[in-house]
Parts: C-alpha cells; structure tokens; sequence
C-alpha cells in the first residue's frame, strides 16, 4: 500500500484502488518531498570522453 505523507507528520496508507480518490480530495493536506539522491550526478562530458577513451583501446 502507499504512504501519503500529511502535513503536521502525520502519514496514512491508502489502497492503490482509492489513491486517486484520496490524492485529489486530500491535495491541500498533503506534504511534498523530494527524494535525495543516493549517488553524486555524473558529468555528461566526464563519462562520454571515458567511453570514447575505451572503445579507441
């Protein structure tokens, strides 16, 4: 079942068949949060000019 987390801490499950319901009811009391990364970004131009290095070999 999902989480819901509430404003003031509270958290709630709801079934997947009632989420939507719930979601769009309860919208003014829910509580956005992002979640962190658990790995550092990569750099695009970093991890494409090690794969070039590696292919050349």
């Amino acid at each position: 079942m999902p989480t819901v987390y509430l404003k003031g801490g509270e958290t709630v499950q709801v079934s997947l068949e009632n989420l939507e319901d719930y979601l769009y009811e309860n919208h003014d009391r829910i509580e956005t949060r992002k979640k962190k990364l658990l790995r550092p970004p990569v750099d695009i131009t970093t991890a494409s000019t090690s794969n070039k290095r590696s292919l050349l070999r």
